[in-house]
């Protein structure tokens, strides 16, 4: 009897728990309309969608502008979320609410965990992790599941793209012609692959935190949007898809080199994406 209990507490327990599940292939909760939404998190990483869109038109939602137009003969929406979790949460959820697109793709850049990347190599995400949840102690953080909003449920601090999105991403990658750039000394061919992101609301971070990105998560990339991007879109129920290009190295005061390598980030991010929104 004592067993029979102790196996239902445990299965209790698990089905309170919502696992880093994928999110679907389709919106769970809404019939999609043709659009892609199209995000950025700052100015510079979405010039190059507005320069390719015909029937451009600028409008606002909310006070956020946005343009609305087609890319590819696709129906597209391109706004920015603005930096952080806060800023992303309000801008994708009210866009998603607003548009009902049929997938979400966040582009954009961030600081290089993994020392393998160079300047402007893309990550697409196959999971993303938000670290900055949980307790910061002496001995470091300390991290702990989500409670949700339906009835304080635990959700999984991981969140995935749908794999059928990733695979269609696969595509992209092994026909991508890349670019060469400048930077840091070197010229050198652009490399796309799939990845891991770290988010936070953290700008630059200690060695210290940098060698748990490593460890823990096995970070390539670390910046402030991605996983809440996901978290959003997980919670909604809607498909997503996340390309992020290296700017700088991850340090604790980024900002000069950030200035420097971010606009070349953000252009290999936005040529990917392009590139990537021919297979969507």
């Amino acid at each position: 009897m004592k067993l029979h209990y102790l196996l239902l507490g445990l299965s209790l327990l698990l089905s309170s728990t919502l696992h880093a599940a994928e999110a679907p292939a389709k919106p769970a909760y809404y019939t999609p309309t043709d659009t892609i939404l199209i995000l950025g998190a700052v100015p510079q990483e979405i010039p190059p969608f507005v320069e390719a869109m015909t029937q451009r038109e600028k409008k606002s939602l909310w006070g956020i502008p946005y343009y609305t137009g087609k890319i590819g003969g696709k129906s597209v929406v391109v706004a920015i979320t603005g930096i952080g979790k806060t800023f992303t949460g309000m801008t994708s959820t009210l866009f998603i609410t607003q548009f009902k697109p049929r997938l979400v793709l966040m582009s954009g850049t961030g600081a290089r965990i993994n020392p393998d990347l160079r300047t402007g190599d893309v990550i697409v995400a196959t999971v993303t992790y938000e670290h900055d949840y949980g307790s910061q102690t002496r001995k470091g953080m300390v991290y702990r599941p989500m409670n949700g909003p339906n009835n304080g449920n635990e959700v999984e601090n991981a969140f995935s793209p749908p794999d059928s999105l990733l695979k269609i991403a696969d595509q992209a990658i092994a026909t991508y012609e890349a670019p060469q750039v400048t930077a840091n000394g070197a010229t050198y061919t652009i490399k796309a692959r799939r990845g891991v992101v770290a988010s936070s609301d953290l700008f630059g971070v200690t060695t210290r935190r940098i060698g748990s990105l490593r460890s823990r998560f096995h970070a390539d990339i670390m910046e402030m949007e991605s996983a809440p991007l996901g978290h959003v879109c997980e919670t909604l129920g809607v498909p997503y898809v996340i390309v992020r290009a290296g700017s700088n190295v991850a340090q604790e005061a980024p900002n000069n080199d950030y200035l420097r390598l971010g606009p070349i980030a953000a252009r290999q991010a936005a040529l990917f994406s392009l590139h990537l929104l021919k297979y969507l």
